[in-house]
């Protein structure tokens, strides 16, 4: 190991004094990826071939090996080996020198087994002991202050130096007793050289995998190495590119090139390993049953009850982010929850659906993987699917999915991040697959009113009316929870400065964001002084707050799909005068567009000395292919420039 750490390190001197660059030939394609077989020397074989640095932009690292060893043992338990080696290639890769290991310390240990940073001068520095901690980052809340981050500063970081490491990650006991899972991604959003999935399992094991997102014509199938009482099973790629960020791009599992491997049997398996974790976690004691017949008094119906204690549970149980992982899936009892007044989402639920139970409605866990990460993959048992958990109660009709850490929303709005999603209910004994709803457009939705005049001097005297629901109206009752009067004001009088420079803030209204029985409803009255521009007898009115845009057409191509989350709506109303002395000389014409991606429509109307306009746009895509990018920018402009259309006032002779 040390004559083959010497040879590595040799190399990666003559590169970094000669100025050759740390890649493969640019032959290399990802469409030409293979199986190879490892080779102890290919890390020097790789470090002297050489394309241009120009060939990655983009990059601010370059992945010279990319390298995962599981060693599996009979009862389920795993060790992660991670070896990394990268360069750094300019400013903006400076930061990957600072690196993060997480662990669950009650079941897992995380070490170092070494860590060093070669200069551009070729000098070799170990990293520090000083460098390294460990962190809990949720040291405040007793209840998890058993996930820690191993983390490391490397020494000597700089454009052109070469970062080096291995670190092991090793289970104490297995998560699941005789079962193995785990994910590996190939692909980064930085370039990779090579990335190699390496796993070791006893002889006899049944391992199964699945890729996410493979790219054409490549060797999915593992070269399978036979030991003495185990199976080696490798999988190797080359010249893997980077993934490139863009607005409104699907999540990183629907875009990255991944494998899931489990000897997990079947989602009953799974099943009976959560029930085992969540037994006796929902019963109410004393405590929670006199708090839910607190609740419900005076309340006769089953949606009465619910909204209350749900409504309870959102607002007065402290949420505490943290992702389910391999490690996070057994909830703290009910009790607890309700003691501490905080949790995470599977906690969360535990103490809704025990809170439910007392008050008679039987409600049941829901595992889900929300919008931020890939659906679920039903056909393959990999059990570390989900990063949240929710609840869900049956209503005529099918089941009402509700999460309790969506703490400014309707009960009868689920978040966009958890619609239209693939999902995992746990029913007494039994597993039901099940998909979330997607919202229709009219459920999360804005629609306002202005009322506006316009005085002779061009300056306008305006009252606005917003009433919200679903995401939009959680958003402003955040806002308006988290934020003291003053920022309020001052966040609001920033707003109308914004439609006109020294515009002047008269008043403002907001519905209670903490009664979560009625919309949530703002209103504001401004006044702004030579708002409307004059070219000589002609007086220029541009209506305030009413310009649509499709919000994700800033490019001409796209890369990745365009996506949302659900389905939105908004509709503008507004209501403003002739000047006195003035007459309309130019009205814009109405404007409709519709299309499978959304609906547009535009309209100015006169009566009288009164002219209305009524806007909608319906947002009803939520997947937009690239192929089809063309047709949705070019008409996404014209509803940018309907939208900005002014109304032209002539003094009357």
């Amino acid at each position: 190991m040390l004559k083959k750490m010497v040879v590595i390190f040799t190399a990666l001197v003559i590169l970094a004094t000669s100025g050759l660059p740390l890649f493969l030939s640019s032959s290399c394609t990802f469409s030409h990826l293979k199986l190879v077989e490892p080779s102890e020397d290919e890390v020097t074989q790789f470090l002297c071939s050489a394309p241009s640095i120009e060939s990655y932009p983009d990059a601010g690292i370059i992945n010279i090996l990319n390298e995962k060893i599981e060693e599996v043992f009979e009862n389920g338990r795993s060790k992660e080996t991670f070896h990394t080696v990268f360069k750094i290639i300019n400013e903006r890769g400076k930061d990957y020198a600072d690196i993060e290991i997480g662990y669950n310390s009650h079941t897992e240990t995380a070490s170092i087994l070494y860590a060093r940073t070669m200069t551009p001068e070729g000098k070799i520095i170990p990293l520090k002991k000083n460098a390294v901690k460990i962190i809990t980052p949720f040291e405040k809340y007793p209840s998890y202050n058993d996930y820690k981050k191993l983390t490391f500063s490397m020494p000597g970081a700089v454009t052109g130096s070469i970062i080096d490491y291995m670190v092991v990650r090793e289970e104490k006991k297995p998560t699941i007793e005789g079962k193995f899972s785990s994910h590996y991604y190939f692909q980064e959003f930085s370039p990779t050289l090579t990335s190699r999935y390496k796993v070791i399992i006893p002889k006899g094991i049944n391992l199964k995998y699945f890729f996410l997102n493979p790219p054409k014509d490549v060797q999915l199938s593992p070269k399978i190495i036979p030991e003495e009482g185990k199976e080696i099973y490798i999988w190797e790629y080359k010249n893997i590119p980077q993934i490139i960020r863009e607005d409104s791009m699907p999540p990183f599992d629907e875009v990255a090139f991944s494998i899931m491997v489990t000897n997990m049997g079947s989602w009953e398996e799974f099943s009976h390993w959560w029930r085992k974790n969540i037994e006796g976690k929902t019963a109410p004691n004393r405590a929670i049953k006199e708090k839910v017949a607190e609740l419900t008094k005076n309340l006769s119906t089953f949606e009465e009850k619910l909204e209350a204690i749900f409504d309870y549970v959102k607002r007065e149980i402290r949420y505490v982010s943290i992702d389910l992982g391999k490690s996070g899936y057994e909830p703290a009892p009910a009790p607890e929850v309700f003691e501490n007044k905080y949790g995470d989402c599977k906690d969360k639920s535990t103490l809704l659906i025990s809170m439910l139970k007392a008050a008679g409605i039987n409600a049941h866990y829901v595992l889900i993987p929300t919008n931020d990460m890939g659906n679920l993959v039903k056909d393959f048992p990999y059990p570390f699917q989900f990063n949240h958990c929710i609840a869900s109660v049956e209503r005529e009709g099918g089941y009402h999915f509700i999460d309790p850490v969506a703490e400014n929303y309707q009960i009868d709005y689920l978040p966009s991040s958890d619609q239209n999603r693939d999902v995992l209910i746990f029913k007494d004994q039994k597993i039901i697959f099940a998909k979330t709803p997607l919202a229709k457009p009219e459920e999360n939705a804005s629609s306002s009113h202005q009322k506006i005049m316009i005085e002779t001097d061009g300056s306008i005297k305006v009252e606005f009316e917003d009433s919200l629901s679903g995401d939009k109206e959680a958003s402003f009752r955040q806002f308006f929870i988290d934020y003291s009067p003053t920022e309020i004001k001052e966040a609001l009088e920033k707003r109308v400065d914004k439609i006109s420079p020294g515009a002047k803030l008269v008043e403002y209204t907001h519905s209670d964001p903490l009664n979560f029985k009625e919309k949530f409803v703002l209103n504001i009255k401004y006044y702004a002084q030579d708002y409307c521009k004059k070219a000589g007898d002609i007086l220029i009115f541009q209506v305030p707050e009413i310009e649509q845009s499709c919000g994700v057409t800033a490019k001409k191509e796209r890369r990745y799909p365009i996506v949302f989350w659900t389905h939105s709506y908004s509709k503008e109303e507004v209501e403003f005068n002739i000047p006195v002395g003035y007459e309309v000389y130019f009205l814009p014409e109405p404007v409709e567009v519709i299309n499978q991606y959304f609906e547009f429509r535009s309209n100015y109307r006169r009566d009288g000395d009164r002219i209305f306009y009524r806007g909608e746009f319906i947002n009803k895509a939520i997947n937009i292919a690239p192929e089809d990018y063309p047709f949705y920018y070019k008409f996404c402009q014209v509803v940018g420039k309907s939208s900005k259309r002014e109304v032209l006032f002539r003094k009357k002779s």
